[in-house]
């Protein structure tokens, strides 16, 4: 290095022109950095722009660098040069950033010069959402940055990887399609009229204390997966032949249900929920007597005295475990049958399903599907929460292994609707979901979700798969 430093700037410039020295050319930009950005500096109002025009500068010296080389003598200096560049970027800079903003207040004027009146937000709030998931994800991207985030559309053509004009367009042409997606759930506006409204209240103030929240709960992920515990907890799992019997129902089930549950659908089913409730209270003395029965053949395990008969206790638990099975089948079918006259407007179309986040039950839920549904590992590991027992000591397939054995399985469900909601603990609630196939058949199951700090997740009970046998 200490040699490039002693060279010329005509003979490092040839050496890079020729050669492509690497070393030759960050020799010539160490020397004249500082001059560079200074000369920029003087002529911009930001010293982003200045950093941005004395890169385009040297960008500039290396593309030219074999027709600059020949013109200049041996001992020639390319400050000169540089400067000249500088100052040349950087009016056509602040020309590009003048006009930009006369099309950006002229395109505003337009908007802002119609006569007619904005949306009712009330009506647009609930499609919103539904209407802008038909655009594709370039419009999609261009609308939200626009006027969600109120980025200029310099920010959004570099943000897309386009020039402003282009970025402009985009902006106008999602903003038209998105008014005729509007347009087939009963909303008629013009461009203009909705991009009042959307500027507007699109975004709201977040509730108060939310954010700090957010950042505990995101600081907490970042420090688990660096650690590596989910993977550690995930492959010291393994289910028993009793568990997988109660416990695989209620994933799939959950696989299977749009879990946003409309307010009109619970209050039909109230009058329902009351007469099944006696029926769902007896899932608790069945979890706890899953717990003890989990535990007792954990412990048949243990060596048998040398008689060779078989256990009496042994046998005991394989009858009480089919016990169990039917009556947990049992109730399941009185869920259905209970439901089978209810109308099929009830049942919500599995296209509902959407990452919701963890905040509430039923957003925990609806997360689960949705990243069951799309593969979606990261999240999925975000909204689970897993029971394992003591005596485990087989590994599981991970949460891929977990995604990919129920993809099949979502692709067959049709449409859920939620049955009813059992409160057992103030941390803890169970779901109750009839799922509908596509082939006409149906299944009612159990989803449970447990508050974990400030979020919910999906509960799923696992142990030791050889505890089963």
């Amino acid at each position: 290095m200490g040699e490039m430093q002693s060279k010329p700037d005509a003979e490092l410039l040839r050496e890079y022109a020729d050669h492509r020295s690497e070393l030759a050319f960050t020799e010539i930009v160490a020397r004249y950095t500082n001059l560079v950005y200074s000369a920029a500096a003087r002529q911009t109002d930001s010293p982003d722009i200045a950093a941005d025009v004395a890169q385009r500068v040297f960008i500039a010296l290396a593309r030219g660098a074999r027709e600059l080389s020949t013109r200049i003598s041996r001992d020639a200096s390319l400050a000169g040069w540089l400067c000249r560049s500088a100052r040349n970027i950087s009016l056509n800079s602040r020309r590009d950033e003048f006009r930009r903003h006369s099309r950006e207040r002229q395109a505003m004027e337009c908007f802002n010069s119609s006569p007619e009146t904005a949306p009712d937000w009330e009506r647009l709030r609930p499609v919103l959402d539904e209407a802008m998931s038909e655009l594709s994800a370039s419009d999609y991207d261009a609308v939200v940055m626009r006027f969600f985030s109120n980025q200029d559309l310099r920010s959004v053509g570099r943000a897309l990887g386009v020039s402003d004009d282009t970025a402009q367009k985009r902006v106008a042409r999602a903003l038209d399609k998105l008014r005729k997606h509007l347009s087939h759930h009963g909303i008629s506006t013009t461009a203009a009229a909705l991009t009042i409204v959307l500027s507007a209240k699109a975004v709201q103030a977040a509730p108060a204390g939310l954010a700090a929240a957010i950042s505990s709960a995101a600081t907490l992920t970042v420090t688990t997966t660096a650690t590596g515990a989910i993977s550690t907890l995930t492959k010291s799992i393994a289910m028993t032949t009793l568990q997988k019997t109660l416990i695989t129902v209620a994933a799939l089930a959950a696989l299977s249900t749009p879990i946003v549950i409309q307010h009109n659908v619970q209050v039909r089913l109230r009058a329902e929920n009351q007469s099944l409730s006696q029926q769902v209270d007896q899932l608790a003395p069945l979890a706890t007597e899953n717990q003890r029965l989990s535990n007792l053949v954990a412990q048949s395990r243990r060596p048998t005295p040398p008689s060779g008969e078989p256990s009496r206790e042994l046998l005991r638990l394989r009858n009480a475990v089919t016990l169990l099975r039917q009556q947990n089948q049992g109730l399941a079918q009185l869920l259905s049958e209970k439901q089978q006259g209810a109308s099929a407007a009830d049942f919500q179309p599995s296209s509902s399903w959407a990452d919701s986040g963890n905040l509430t039950p039923e957003a925990a839920a609806d997360t689960f599907a949705w990243a069951i549904k799309h593969g979606n590992k990261d999240r999925l590991a975000e909204v689970l929460v897993f029971e394992t027992d003591p005596a485990n000591t087989n590994p599981v397939p991970g949460i891929e292994d977990v995604a990919k054995d129920f993809q099949s399985l979502m692709s067959e469900i049709d449409s859920s609707r939620l049955l009813l909601t059992d409160k057992s603990a103030p941390d803890q609630v169970t779901f109750w979901y009839q799922s509908k196939f596509k082939d006409g058949h149906t299944m009612v199951s159990p989803l449970t979700l447990q508050q974990v700090g400030t979020g919910w997740k999906v509960k799923l009970v696992l142990g030791s798969e050889e505890a089963g046998k």
